[in-house]
């Protein structure tokens, strides 16, 4: 009796065992697809970012390349004794208005702050993703360089200056061209530095949306 009550007992024991390591099994898969599902909505949330920066640094290329047309039309005007008209004051104060960077990083953020990047193990992804950011940093360097140009040397020498009453009689309003022209050829300078970091961002931006389309698929 005692013999079969033993060996109830310790068929109880491994049915309990059983039980208890299909459950933990069944439990490690679902946490698993979850963990999974979330990845991939990160994933898809980031490459949305993504390609909306791309699509915000290709319009400020496009306006960077106006503002570079509109000083090619300014230098050779300023200080050369040519006659001017509207156009020179339009083409500053086209020059004057800038484009920002502001990067949809909130996924990203997400990401890091919740500690959900560790969800992504592939690591040349994980790099790839760290990279870009970092990238970005670069990138808006090169935009506060070029707005302090425009806010510290544009903006105040239109301010004092300038004299808009020379407009009505049909004279240019700025009083020391020489300075006017030195403040544009510096702001080439950054317009390049702007466009060429502008370049490289929406670079980065395929690299990354190259390699989380491989990593969704």
């Amino acid at each position: 009796m005692a013999k079969t009550t033993w060996k109830y007992t310790l068929r109880e024991i491994i049915i309990v065992i059983i039980g208890i390591s299909i459950a933990f099994s069944m439990n490690k898969c679902a946490e698993n697809a979850k963990d999974n599902n979330l990845k991939q909505q990160y994933l898809i949330n980031l490459k949305s970012d993504v390609e909306a920066d791309k699509i915000q640094l290709r319009k400020n290329i496009e306006a960077i390349n106006n503002k570079l047309n509109a000083c090619a039309n300014i230098i050779p005007l300023l200080n050369s004794g040519k006659k001017q008209d509207m156009r020179l004051m339009q083409d500053v104060f086209t020059v004057l208005e800038y484009k920002n960077f502001s990067p949809k990083n909130i996924t990203y953020k997400t990401l890091i702050n919740s500690g959900d990047l560790k969800l992504i193990e592939d690591f040349e992804l994980k790099t790839a993703i760290q990279q870009h950011y970092s990238n970005y940093e670069e990138l808006q360097d090169a935009y506060v360089r070029h707005v302090s140009i425009i806010q510290d040397y544009l903006g105040n020498y239109l301010v004092n200056n300038a004299d808009y009453d020379q407009i009505q009689n049909g004279n240019s309003p700025f009083l020391d061209e020489i300075k006017l022209k030195n403040i544009v050829r510096a702001l080439l300078t950054t317009f390049d530095d702007k466009k060429d970091a502008s370049q490289i961002g929406m670079e980065s931006c395929d690299t990354l949306i190259e390699k989380i389309n491989s990593a969704l698929d």
